[in-house]
């Protein structure tokens, strides 16, 4: 019976997906049937308040327009951004199984690929969540689709291919603003790659990769200037960079006494802090209390919180680099899981979300990322020992993520596992083509083979 099934789904692999997907999906939205809000879900609706009246004068630059966008698209309406996002999702299971099928011309280790990916409950809940790392993870995984499907990285590449690329990672950074080391990284890895079959004519399809992205920043950052007096993607940065510096947050000098003395309070009062000095919240909980007693506009508090906590790292660079691996194991971890167990109506299907979530899939999770380090530390010695020679498309696959786990662990702690969301259906292609190679490698070197 499973045989037939099984093989029934192989011969139509993509169909079987989708149905499966759109079951998953039914199955939420019947049972859960909820948008699920969050504080940064706010700072999201705000800004496409701004978009929606086609005006952002005025506009503290809290975010980026990445999201908002889709939730102006959506008229407003959250539940329409939500269906939007569950379209995306779907579109994901086409694009990761398609993906896979181009790299690997297997439909079987295709399909597997993308079940797993599809299967994971966590995804599935950010689709009801008003988040940006459902458009962020469609957005990753179109740009390693587009690549893939018109070999952009080859030297003789079409200068539209770039350009859509470009356009593609310039929708990825208003998204998710970390996300501006992408074209940055595709942009060394094409010109790497390619620079031997003649600098100059590298170097201009190279950078032709990042026009859109950069310009794309210089005219936000500029915005931003204009609105709240400060060059940067959104006014969060010194707040994320605090956060980073909270565990030794005490240690800053006399002439910041004021700021620091109040969010060290806060550290301390919070529960968390006797098992856990790293509780990177304790900036909101004192934010109130900041603006209060400093005086300072949203903006410049959050200037000031980057300016002190960058003195730290300078002073204590030890302490910073701690911190920094902390977060950085954070981003391969489950930090947080992005639903409300109680919006689910039946009581049933909440134990055994529950018990699904917590009792199998985050540690699968866990393990399906620790296999992806290991495989990608494989990658990378192959590379090395190939002296430098194999630049092909797991090897970019393998220095985004990794940087952008390290990116991220540089600049901010809380949620981390949060940035690994986008990477998921690449981090399990990569693993499970990496697993079907060592079984294939396995059964050619079995005594049994050998002795056909």
């Amino acid at each position: 019976m499973f045989k037939k099934f099984y093989h029934y789904c192989l011969n139509r692999p993509l169909s079987c997906l989708l149905i499966y997907g759109a079951i998953l999906r039914l199955l939420i939205y019947i049972f859960y049937n909820a948008i699920t809000l969050y504080p940064d879900s706010k700072g999201y609706i705000d800004l496409s308040t701004f978009i929606s009246n086609l005006s952002l004068d005025n506009y503290t630059g809290e975010r980026t327009p990445g999201f908002p966008l889709l939730i102006a698209i959506a008229g407003g309406n959250l539940y329409l951004t939500a269906f939007f996002q569950m379209i995306m999702g779907l579109f994901n299971i086409v694009l990761i199984y398609d993906f896979s099928k181009m790299t690997t011309k297997s439909k079987a280790v295709s399909f597997w690929i993308t079940f797993i990916m599809a299967s994971f409950i966590h995804i599935l809940f950010f689709e009801f969540a008003i988040l940006s790392e459902t458009l962020t993870l469609f957005l990753v995984l179109l740009s390693f689709w587009f690549i893939e499907k018109f070999n952009v990285l080859e030297p003789t590449t079409s200068i539209k291919y770039l350009v859509i690329l470009s356009v593609i990672l310039s929708f990825l950074y208003i998204t998710k603003p970390i996300f501006i080391y992408v074209p940055i990284g595709v942009f060394i890895f094409y010109f790497v790659k390619n620079f031997h079959f003649g600098f100059r004519k590298i170097i201009l399809k190279a950078t032709t990769l990042l026009i859109v992205p950069l310009l794309s920043f210089y005219g936000w950052c500029s915005l931003n200037e204009k609105n709240m007096g400060y060059f940067a993607s959104t006014y969060y940065l010194g707040v994320n960079l605090s956060q980073t510096a909270t565990p030794f947050f005490e240690k800053a000098p006399e002439e910041d006494k004021l700021i620091r003395d109040i969010l060290v309070k806060h550290r301390e009062l919070n529960p968390m802090y006797k098992s856990d000095r790293k509780n990177p919240m304790t900036v909101w909980y004192a934010w109130n209390e900041l603006k209060e007693k400093t005086k300072l506009s949203g903006p410049d508090l959050s200037n000031e919180l980057g300016r002190i906590s960058i003195d730290l790292f300078k002073k204590y660079p030890d302490l910073y680099l701690k911190q920094v691996v902390v977060s950085w194991t954070d981003f391969w971890g489950t930090s947080l899981f992005f639903w409300r167990t109680g919006y689910i109506h039946n009581k049933f299907v909440e134990k055994w979300a529950y018990r699904l979530w917590y009792s199998f899939q985050q540690y699968l999770l866990i393990g399906i990322n620790i296999l992806f380090l290991g495989f990608a530390i494989k990658k990378i010695y192959h590379f090395i020992q190939t002296k430098f020679k194999i630049f092909d498309l797991d090897l970019l696959l393998v220095a985004i993520i990794l940087s952008g786990s390290l990116a991220q662990a540089l600049v901010v702690y809380g949620s981390n596992s949060r940035f690994c969301v986008p990477f998921f259906p690449l981090i399990v292609y990569f693993v499970m083509i990496n697993l079907f190679s060592l079984k294939k490698f396995n059964k050619l070197n079995s005594p049994k083979f050998n002795t056909l």
